[in-house]
Parts: structure tokens; C-alpha cells; sequence
């Protein structure tokens, strides 16, 4: 691997912007955290090939902000990726930007039938076995600073045979006269459709009754703002099953309450307890203002 630069202000990432903008494209992808070491969903950080350097962008430097990021994704220069859209659904979710001239190299894939991971098309495609470590880095701590440097370089692996798989992805393509398919797919890979509410992904809700998913948000909300305040994911406060139970027993009564949340850690109880006895109160409530029994 190549040595990289490390960008943390805003100022080098435009003047960056300004040299992409003479090459045809970039390679790119990000590392995430999604609730396993902190609380809700954050890009660390954005990996970059342009076919002569490496860079490696920290979005959670102080001197790095939506400016810095705008120029770069809303820039003309063609961004190659492969599978974009989860990275460009937190893009638009954390930062309010909307990329362009994406290339998703994952819409190619499909196109062939291939349907599997980037690791399993490096190999099928270029003959290409990347070291294993890829669930080991994931499952890394990617909001801890410094980043050790393992972690950066393996980080850089994931753009590294991007432009040499878009070559070849795409003679296939053609090969097959599948690239008018191709093209028209690649129109809708950036579009980021509004996400449901955190609560209706929890589970079925269709499943639950209407007084049910009254308490289900409620009580979900609650054990949110908790997670966001000591900054854990919001497993550690509650589990899912048991929002789910909570959502089920409705209505609660005061110690019915206190007795489903002994088992609760410790450091939250004292929190859980008073913001599920308001998620309580606020759906009675609710379901009284809605005629919902």
C-alpha cells in the first residue's frame, strides 16, 4: 500500500476538490460507526484514490465541516464506489448533502449476476484475494483517535482495485449489451429516500396494535434520548426486546414499571425509570386524544 495524506481542515479538502476536478474520477468509500461504540450513526472517515494518491479525509476533525464535505460530493468529478447506498444515506442523514456523479460500481455487478460482496467480485473479476480482517475492522472502534495505522491502511484497501474493476465490470457490460440498463439503474443510486422513524424499524409494527405503536414510540423515543445522552448505542440502555415488551404491556402501572426494569444497567435505571414513566404518561394521553383504546 501506498503511503497516504491524512486531511483534517476544510481548506485542504476544496484545494483537493480543485485538483480531482482536472482527473476524469475518484475512488470512493467510507468507514462508519452505527451504533456500536457510540451513539447513533457518524462517517469517521472517507477513504480516496484518485489512480496516483491516496487520502484519507477525518470527518470528525473540528476543522473539517459540511463545507469542506459539499465541495467535495457536489463537485463534477465522477465518484466510483462500490454499494454507495448506505454511505450516501448517513451522507445526507448526518451532513444534508446529496452526492452527484456517483458511479456504483455494485449496480455493474448486479447487471452480470453477481450479486455477492466486494472481496468475493475482487476475486471473481481480477483474481485479486484480499487479506482477511474485513468483519475484525468493522466491527473496530472507528470514532477513537488515532486511528491506528492497520486500520487506516486496511481502510485504503477498500479503493484501491476500484478503477481497475469499473475497467473491467464494464467491458463485461458492454460485452453483454447490458450498459443502456446500466446507465438507467445508475440514475437512482443516489436517490435518498426519507428514512422511517427509528420506532417503526424496531420491529413489525403491523403486528402491533394501534395502542401498542403509540407506546412503542413513545417508550423507543424515551430510551433514545438517553443513549444520546451518555453517548452509547442504545442497546446498552435497553435491549430491543424489552421496548418491545414495554410497547406490549401497556398500559403500565408506576411499579409495574419499576419491577420490568430491575434488570435494567445500573448506570440507566434511574434515567430509564423516569423517561419511561413520561413515555407512559404522554401515551395514555395520546391515546386518549386519538380515541384509540
Amino acid at each position: 500500500m501506498n503511503d497516504f495524506e491524512y486531511i483534517t481542515t476544510d481548506s485542504r479538502l476544496i484545494e483537493l476538490v480543485s485538483d480531482f476536478e482536472k482527473s476524469d474520477s475518484i475512488a470512493v468509500d467510507f468507514e462508519e460507526e452505527c451504533n456500536l461504540h457510540a451513539y447513533g450513526e457518524h462517517i469517521s472517515i472517507i477513504q480516496i484514490y484518485d489512480r496516483r494518491n491516496f487520502y484519507i479525509i477525518d470527518v470528525l476533525s473540528k476543522d473539517i465541516s459540511d463545507k469542506g464535505l459539499k465541495a467535495l460530493f457536489t463537485s463534477d468529478v465522477e465518484k466510483i464506489w462500490f454499494e454507495c447506498h448506505s454511505d450516501l444515506a448517513i451522507l445526507y442523514k448526518k451532513h444534508h448533502i446529496k452526492a452527484r456523479n456517483v458511479f456504483d460500481l455494485r449496480v455493474l455487478a448486479k447487471a452480470l449476476g453477481d450479486i455477492h460482496g466486494l472481496d468475493s467480485i475482487l476475486r471473481t473479476f481480477l483474481g485479486i484475494e484480499r487479506e482477511e480482517g474485513k468483519k475484525k475492522n468493522q466491527r473496530e472502534n472507528w470514532m477513537k483517535r488515532p486511528i491506528e495505522e492497520g486500520m487506516l491502511t486496511y481502510a485504503l484497501k477498500d479503493v484501491e482495485y476500484l478503477f481497475d474493476l469499473k475497467d473491467v465490470l464494464l467491458k463485461e457490460v458492454e460485452k453483454k449489451k447490458l450498459l443502456k440498463q446500466v446507465l438507467h439503474t445508475m440514475k437512482s443510486v443516489t436517490d435518498i429516500k426519507p428514512s422511517k422513524p427509528g420506532w417503526m424499524k424496531i420491529c413489525n409494527t403491523s403486528m402491533l396494535s394501534a395502542k401498542e405503536r403509540v407506546y412503542l414510540k413513545n417508550i423507543f423515543n424515551a430510551r433514545e434520548r438517553i443513549a444520546e445522552r451518555f453517548n452509547t448505542p442504545a442497546v446498552n440502555v435497553l435491549e430491543k426486546k424489552d421496548v418491545i415488551a414495554l410497547a406490549k404491556l401497556s398500559p403500565l402501572s408506576d411499579e409495574e414499571i419499576k419491577e420490568f426494569l430491575k434488570k435494567a444497567p445500573a448506570r440507566y435505571r434511574r434515567f430509564l425509570l423516569d423517561g419511561v414513566l413520561k413515555a407512559t404518561i404522554s401515551s395514555r394521553r395520546e391515546c386518549e386524544e386519538k380515541g384509540i383504546k
